[in-house]
């Protein structure tokens, strides 16, 4: 592992930020870590760039432990979130400023810089001042900034936080792919699961100081270990009569079950194919979502959610529809179980 953390504990009064946190993250991936506000991920962050000291336990940086190294000899790049760009220098002195204080030679400092505002896709704009610049333009002056000194680690804390949606969307596909071209290991802080889910190789998710739950986006998506890590990523209907579903009535009994909108079809006699496996309702909800509609049913005093394509026949409040339930995430406690729907045999033959 390029990152290591090792049974980090930080107390800040009565909150305890890190929780005997551990991890490993491998050279050149690009790292999300994901949380609600106060799930301690910006204390991990900065106890890794040396701006915290931890209470307890070990960080180690390409198998080297760093606890005892300060902040500016670690070889790590920070983007802070509100960029924290010198207001009285150009983008090119701003660019240049840690060479600077390394007192790398001139010529050297002028190629990098140039290299790096080229990259980050500011060419012809070295003379401007940060007030001159658009929020997505000053982050990637942070961005370049942070990498002129060639660090072997790149830490973001909430780097997309202060952008409007429009380029925030922009930002995060060019921040993967310039992150990737450059092979550097990297480390985001965000709250936000789909910016999370969309630009890192894995994820970090947080809670109350302590992991949740470490993998790739997918996997973390499709099988949450955690009831918090079930309820926090993806859109969800909790439920707990569950029971009362005609497909889940054998399960081993939990205390409460989610149901995500895409486990859910509801639809007209002969649009759901598996008929015997599904439960009848009503439905009670209609939004519109721009790409599809988002129907709400009620099944005897259970309310689901599903999604319904615009192609398809529009339902009214009132209609009686078919819920053909996929899956269930069911909590055990503290630990999730991914239930299926065991009915979902063959479907009944449709005759046209």
């Amino acid at each position: 592992m390029y990152v290591e953390v090792k049974n980090l504990n930080k107390i800040f009064g009565d909150y305890k930020a890190s929780k005997n946190v551990s991890f490993g993250i491998e050279r050149g991936k690009l790292i999300g870590l994901l949380g609600p506000s106060g799930s301690g991920k910006t204390t991990i962050l900065r106890i890794i760039a040396g701006l915290e000291s931890a209470d307890s336990g070990e960080v180690y940086i390409d198998g080297k432990l760093v606890n005892d190294i300060p902040a500016g000899k670690r070889g790590i790049g920070f983007v802070f979130q509100n960029y924290a760009l010198f207001r009285n220098m150009t983008v090119y002195q701003n660019v240049a400023f840690g060479l600077s204080i390394k007192k790398v030679n001139k010529n050297e400092i002028k190629k990098r810089v140039l290299e790096l505002i080229e990259l980050v896709g500011l060419k012809g704009l070295e003379k401007r001042y940060p007030s001159q610049l658009s929020g997505g333009q000053k982050q990637r002056v942070a961005f370049a900034r942070a990498l002129a000194p060639n660090p072997q680690l790149l830490l973001l804390d909430e780097p997309f936080a202060a952008i409007d949606a429009k380029v925030r969307k922009e930002l995060r596909t060019w921040l993967k792919q310039t992150i990737h071209k450059l092979g550097i290991t990297s480390i985001f802080v965000t709250h936000d699961q789909e910016e999370a889910v969309e630009v890192a190789d894995e994820i970090i998710i947080t809670n109350l100081g302590t992991v949740e739950q470490k993998g790739e986006p997918v996997e973390i998506y499709k099988k949450p270990e955690t009831a918090f890590v079930a309820k926090f990523i993806g859109e969800s209907n909790i439920i707990e009569k569950f029971d009362k579903l005609k497909a889940f009535k054998d399960i081993q009994k939990g205390s409460k079950a989610i149901i995500r909108p895409e486990f859910v079809q509801i639809g007209k006699e002969g649009e759901v194919q598996y008929v015997s496996a599904s439960d009848r309702g009503v439905v009670t909800d209609i939004s519109f979502a721009g790409s599809n509609w988002i129907i709400t049913a009620k099944i005897g005093d259970i309310e689901v959610t599903g999604i319904r394509s615009l192609e398809q026949s529009h339902f009214k409040v009132g209609d009686e529809v078919l819920v053909l339930i996929h899956r269930l995430y069911v909590f055990h406690e503290n630990k999730v179980e991914i239930v299926e729907n065991k009915l979902k045999i063959d479907p009944m033959p449709v005759y046209i």
